[in-house]
């Protein structure tokens, strides 16, 4: 997610915490604006990609400075003894990490953003689920959409017509009714 960020949003992207966990991942970083939904799509996708081309992931304990010089990317504040754990995702990613335990990308599944917020001055939080936490979501959202069409009769593709169309009629009747005095 973090090379992503930065391949589309630019250099001044750096990471400022995170929680991994079963249920949910939570991505602290600088940036100075919100993120226009194209570009979250833009981010989810290359990550996505990424995750589906199965790259390894290599673990390696070196020389701080090593890992530097071989491109790592350090936390903004973080403090590293003299060795440290240097995760490389083959030819995307190379980062000095303490919680990554992958062989290859595949194994996170789908990677799929629920929020995108400030949580400071030019401080954003990026909120995602992967694998099944994924798919959980994906279907709820989905199984929602379909509801709102069957309460429409329409197909959930035709859905955002449909609102459009309610929302014009009922404008159109408050128009109507502000001229009748009713």
């Amino acid at each position: 997610l973090h090379a992503a960020l930065r391949q589309v949003l630019g250099d001044h992207v750096h990471q400022a915490g995170s929680y991994v966990g079963p249920e949910k991942l939570r991505f602290d970083f600088t940036h100075h604006s919100s993120i226009p939904q194209e570009k979250l799509t833009e981010i989810e996708d290359l990550v996505n990609s990424k995750v589906m081309a199965g790259l390894a992931v290599d673990s390696t304990v070196k020389d701080f400075e090593a890992a530097k010089k071989e491109g790592a990317m350090a936390l903004f504040g973080e403090k590293y003894g003299d060795k440290v754990r240097m995760i490389d995702i083959e030819g995307f990613s190379k980062e000095l990490c303490g919680g990554t335990h992958l062989r290859n990308t595949a194994e996170i599944g789908l990677v799929k953003i629920t929020d995108e917020r400030a949580i400071g001055s030019s401080m954003r939080r990026i909120e995602a689920v992967a694998g099944g936490a994924a798919l959980e979501y994906v279907n709820e959202r989905l199984g929602a959409l379909k509801s709102a069409a069957a309460l429409l009769k329409v197909k959930d593709t035709m859905l955002p017509a449909s609102v459009q169309s309610l929302l014009d009629e009922r404008d159109r009747l408050k128009k109507e009714a502000r001229k009748t005095g009713k």
